[in-house]
Protein backbone atom coordinates (compact mmCIF):
# COMPACT_ATOMS: atom_id res chain seq x y z
CA UNK A 1 0.00 0.00 0.00
CA UNK A 2 1.60 3.06 -1.04
CA UNK A 3 1.74 6.65 1.50
CA UNK A 4 -0.70 7.75 -1.10
CA UNK A 5 -3.38 4.83 -0.79
CA UNK A 6 -2.86 5.29 2.91
CA UNK A 7 -3.80 9.14 2.87
CA UNK A 8 -7.02 7.97 1.08
CA UNK A 9 -7.65 5.34 3.62
CA UNK A 10 -7.52 7.62 6.47
CA UNK A 11 -9.39 10.70 4.60
CA UNK A 12 -12.54 7.43 3.66
CA UNK A 13 -12.79 6.60 6.72
CA UNK A 14 -12.65 10.46 8.16
CA UNK A 15 -15.67 10.76 5.79
CA UNK A 16 -17.70 7.83 6.47
CA UNK A 17 -16.73 8.26 10.57
CA UNK A 18 -18.75 12.62 10.14
CA UNK A 19 -21.54 10.64 8.12
CA UNK A 20 -22.24 8.49 11.57
CA UNK A 21 -21.79 11.58 13.72
CA UNK A 22 -24.85 12.93 12.08
CA UNK A 23 -25.81 16.32 13.63
CA UNK A 24 -22.55 16.45 15.85
CA UNK A 25 -20.20 16.87 12.40
CA UNK A 26 -21.22 19.62 12.45
CA UNK A 27 -19.25 20.87 15.37
CA UNK A 28 -16.54 19.24 14.38
CA UNK A 29 -13.32 21.09 13.39
CA UNK A 30 -10.14 19.99 11.63
CA UNK A 31 -7.02 21.07 12.70
CA UNK A 32 -3.14 20.36 12.33
CA UNK A 33 -0.85 18.78 9.61
CA UNK A 34 -4.01 17.70 7.71
CA UNK A 35 -5.56 21.76 7.35
CA UNK A 36 -2.92 22.05 5.34
CA UNK A 37 -3.09 18.76 3.02
CA UNK A 38 -6.80 19.45 2.74
CA UNK A 39 -6.53 22.68 1.66
CA UNK A 40 -3.21 21.34 -1.23
CA UNK A 41 -5.92 19.09 -2.26
CA UNK A 42 -8.62 21.54 -2.75
CA UNK A 43 -5.95 23.33 -5.26
CA UNK A 44 -5.07 20.01 -7.31
CA UNK A 45 -2.42 18.51 -4.83
CA UNK A 46 -2.23 15.43 -3.65
CA UNK A 47 -2.84 16.11 -0.36
CA UNK A 48 1.01 15.49 0.18
CA UNK A 49 2.38 18.30 2.90
CA UNK A 50 5.32 20.08 -0.28
CA UNK A 51 6.49 23.43 -0.96
CA UNK A 52 7.81 24.15 -4.27
CA UNK A 53 9.76 27.62 -4.72
CA UNK A 54 9.87 30.62 -6.92
CA UNK A 55 13.11 29.40 -8.27
CA UNK A 56 11.71 25.81 -8.64
CA UNK A 57 13.16 24.13 -5.44
CA UNK A 58 10.60 21.54 -3.93
CA UNK A 59 10.42 20.08 -0.63
CA UNK A 60 8.52 17.41 0.64
CA UNK A 61 7.44 16.63 4.45
CA UNK A 62 5.02 13.82 2.96
CA UNK A 63 1.49 12.94 4.19
CA UNK A 64 -0.29 13.39 7.48
CA UNK A 65 -2.11 10.81 8.37
CA UNK A 66 -3.04 10.96 11.85
CA UNK A 67 -6.28 14.05 12.10
CA UNK A 68 -6.54 16.52 14.62
CA UNK A 69 -9.90 17.33 15.97
CA UNK A 70 -11.49 19.93 17.54
CA UNK A 71 -14.95 19.74 19.16
CA UNK A 72 -16.87 22.63 19.83
CA UNK A 73 -18.75 21.81 22.93
CA UNK A 74 -19.85 23.43 25.17
CA UNK A 75 -20.53 20.60 27.63
CA UNK A 76 -24.55 20.12 27.30
CA UNK A 77 -25.27 19.00 23.84
CA UNK A 78 -27.25 15.75 23.73
CA UNK A 79 -26.07 14.61 20.59
CA UNK A 80 -21.96 14.74 22.15
CA UNK A 81 -23.42 11.95 23.77
CA UNK A 82 -23.14 9.39 20.69
CA UNK A 83 -19.25 10.17 20.36
CA UNK A 84 -18.38 7.26 21.89
CA UNK A 85 -20.74 5.31 20.89
CA UNK A 86 -19.93 6.00 17.54
CA UNK A 87 -16.38 5.44 18.14
CA UNK A 88 -16.20 2.19 19.29
CA UNK A 89 -18.89 0.84 16.92
CA UNK A 90 -16.62 1.99 13.48
CA UNK A 91 -14.06 -0.54 15.45
CA UNK A 92 -11.83 2.81 17.35
CA UNK A 93 -10.25 1.62 20.55
CA UNK A 94 -9.08 4.35 22.81
CA UNK A 95 -5.35 3.54 23.14
CA UNK A 96 -4.46 7.08 24.85
CA UNK A 97 -6.26 9.33 26.84
CA UNK A 98 -7.43 11.76 24.27
CA UNK A 99 -6.60 9.21 21.01
CA UNK A 100 -8.61 6.62 19.66
CA UNK A 101 -7.26 4.35 16.56
CA UNK A 102 -8.45 1.60 14.32
CA UNK A 103 -6.71 -0.48 11.66
CA UNK A 104 -7.91 0.08 8.36
CA UNK A 105 -7.64 -2.06 5.22
CA UNK A 106 -4.60 -2.66 3.38
CA UNK A 107 -2.68 -2.43 6.56
CA UNK A 108 -3.19 1.75 7.34
CA UNK A 109 -3.85 2.63 10.76
CA UNK A 110 -6.10 5.72 11.73
CA UNK A 111 -5.44 7.68 14.63
CA UNK A 112 -7.72 10.25 15.41
CA UNK A 113 -6.47 13.16 18.64
CA UNK A 114 -9.19 14.53 20.41
CA UNK A 115 -9.21 18.66 21.00
CA UNK A 116 -11.86 20.60 22.54
CA UNK A 117 -12.34 24.66 23.51
CA UNK A 118 -10.84 25.98 26.90
CA UNK A 119 -13.44 26.54 29.79
CA UNK A 120 -15.16 23.09 29.46
CA UNK A 121 -15.60 21.02 32.58
CA UNK A 122 -13.42 18.03 31.97
CA UNK A 123 -16.56 15.86 33.00
CA UNK A 124 -18.86 17.70 31.00
CA UNK A 125 -17.15 16.14 27.88
CA UNK A 126 -18.61 13.18 26.01
CA UNK A 127 -14.66 11.51 26.23
CA UNK A 128 -11.07 12.94 27.83
CA UNK A 129 -10.11 15.37 25.19
CA UNK A 130 -6.54 17.71 25.31
CA UNK A 131 -7.90 21.65 25.69
CA UNK A 132 -6.73 23.92 22.79
CA UNK A 133 -5.27 27.04 24.02
CA UNK A 134 -6.00 28.63 20.58
CA UNK A 135 -9.77 26.86 19.71
CA UNK A 136 -11.71 30.40 19.93
CA UNK A 137 -9.84 31.83 17.13
CA UNK A 138 -9.36 28.70 15.26
CA UNK A 139 -13.54 28.49 15.43
CA UNK A 140 -13.77 32.63 14.65
CA UNK A 141 -13.53 32.59 10.99
CA UNK A 142 -13.38 28.68 10.45
CA UNK A 143 -15.23 27.94 6.99
CA UNK A 144 -16.29 24.57 5.70
CA UNK A 145 -14.54 22.60 2.84
CA UNK A 146 -15.73 19.58 0.59
CA UNK A 147 -14.61 16.83 -1.90
CA UNK A 148 -15.46 13.72 -2.64
CA UNK A 149 -13.05 10.57 -1.37
CA UNK A 150 -14.04 7.34 -3.72
CA UNK A 151 -17.83 7.79 -3.35
CA UNK A 152 -18.34 9.01 -0.08
CA UNK A 153 -18.36 13.18 0.56
CA UNK A 154 -15.64 14.75 2.97
CA UNK A 155 -17.49 17.75 4.64
CA UNK A 156 -15.90 19.20 7.32
CA UNK A 157 -15.00 22.77 8.69
CA UNK A 158 -11.12 24.15 8.77
CA UNK A 159 -9.68 27.41 10.21
CA UNK A 160 -8.92 30.25 8.48
CA UNK A 161 -5.16 31.07 8.03
CA UNK A 162 -5.42 33.48 11.63
CA UNK A 163 -6.46 30.13 13.42
CA UNK A 164 -4.08 27.75 11.46
CA UNK A 165 -0.75 29.98 12.15
CA UNK A 166 -1.76 30.71 15.63
CA UNK A 167 -1.75 26.54 16.50
CA UNK A 168 1.20 26.29 14.92
CA UNK A 169 3.16 29.37 16.07
CA UNK A 170 2.08 27.99 19.83
CA UNK A 171 3.23 24.34 18.58
CA UNK A 172 7.18 25.95 17.52
CA UNK A 173 7.06 28.14 20.63
CA UNK A 174 5.70 26.48 23.70
CA UNK A 175 4.70 23.16 23.00
CA UNK A 176 7.42 21.74 20.89
CA UNK A 177 10.28 23.76 20.48
CA UNK A 178 12.89 21.24 19.43
CA UNK A 179 10.50 19.89 16.77
CA UNK A 180 10.66 20.88 12.82
CA UNK A 181 7.58 20.52 11.29
CA UNK A 182 5.61 23.42 12.52
CA UNK A 183 7.89 25.72 10.82
CA UNK A 184 7.68 23.70 7.78
CA UNK A 185 3.85 24.23 8.09
CA UNK A 186 3.79 27.73 8.65
CA UNK A 187 6.10 28.30 5.43
CA UNK A 188 4.27 25.93 3.31
CA UNK A 189 0.77 27.08 4.36
CA UNK A 190 1.77 30.04 3.83
CA UNK A 191 3.44 29.80 0.45
CA UNK A 192 0.13 27.62 -0.74
CA UNK A 193 -2.60 30.30 0.36
CA UNK A 194 -0.74 33.37 -0.91
CA UNK A 195 0.22 36.16 1.48
CA UNK A 196 -2.63 38.41 0.71
CA UNK A 197 -4.23 36.09 1.94
CA UNK A 198 -2.82 35.25 4.87
CA UNK A 199 -2.30 39.40 5.69
CA UNK A 200 -5.96 39.78 5.26
CA UNK A 201 -7.09 36.95 7.99
CA UNK A 202 -4.29 38.52 10.23
CA UNK A 203 -5.66 41.64 10.02
CA UNK A 204 -9.32 40.46 10.54
CA UNK A 205 -7.99 38.80 13.79
CA UNK A 206 -7.26 42.20 15.09
CA UNK A 207 -4.57 42.27 17.99
CA UNK A 208 -4.05 38.57 18.06
CA UNK A 209 -3.35 38.75 14.52
CA UNK A 210 -1.18 40.89 14.96
CA UNK A 211 1.32 39.17 17.43
CA UNK A 212 1.21 36.65 15.08
CA UNK A 213 2.41 38.57 12.22
CA UNK A 214 5.22 39.75 14.58
CA UNK A 215 5.65 36.33 15.86
CA UNK A 216 6.23 34.83 12.40
CA UNK A 217 8.32 37.44 11.06
CA UNK A 218 10.84 36.81 14.27
CA UNK A 219 10.58 32.92 13.47
CA UNK A 220 11.88 33.71 9.72
CA UNK A 221 13.38 37.20 9.53
CA UNK A 222 17.01 35.81 8.61
CA UNK A 223 18.22 32.79 6.63
CA UNK A 224 20.08 31.69 10.42
CA UNK A 225 16.33 32.54 12.05
CA UNK A 226 15.04 29.51 13.68
CA UNK A 227 12.04 29.05 11.35
CA UNK A 228 14.05 29.07 8.62
CA UNK A 229 16.60 26.15 9.86
CA UNK A 230 13.66 24.45 10.70
CA UNK A 231 12.37 24.35 6.80
CA UNK A 232 15.89 23.52 5.90
CA UNK A 233 16.10 20.52 8.14
CA UNK A 234 14.01 18.93 5.52
CA UNK A 235 16.04 19.82 2.84
CA UNK A 236 19.44 18.26 3.76
CA UNK A 237 18.94 16.39 0.55
CA UNK A 238 19.86 19.45 -1.53
CA UNK A 239 23.14 20.97 -2.91
CA UNK A 240 24.48 23.60 -0.69
CA UNK A 241 23.60 26.29 -3.54
CA UNK A 242 19.89 25.17 -3.53
CA UNK A 243 19.71 25.23 0.45
CA UNK A 244 21.15 28.72 0.35
CA UNK A 245 18.24 29.60 -2.60
CA UNK A 246 15.64 27.74 -0.39
CA UNK A 247 16.47 30.06 2.69
CA UNK A 248 16.57 32.93 1.09
CA UNK A 249 13.16 32.09 -0.76
CA UNK A 250 11.54 31.44 2.75
CA UNK A 251 13.27 34.95 4.45
CA UNK A 252 11.59 36.62 1.32
CA UNK A 253 8.28 35.31 1.81
CA UNK A 254 7.48 36.57 5.02
CA UNK A 255 9.68 39.93 4.61
CA UNK A 256 6.12 41.02 3.16
CA UNK A 257 5.12 40.84 6.76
Amino acid sequence: MTEFEQFEAVLGELAELLLDLGDLASQVVLIGGQVLALESRLQGGTGTITLKTRTGIEVDRGFSFEPDLLFELEGDEFAAERLPEVLRGRGYQQVREFRWSKPLAGGAQMALDLFSMPGVEREALPVPMTVLPDARLALKFKHRIEFMVGAVPLRLSVPDAAGFLAMKVRAKLEQRPRETKDCFDLFAYTMLMGTKTVLSSLAQAGQEGRLIQAKLVDLFREPSAPGVRDVLDYASSLEPAEQELLAQAVVDLFSEF
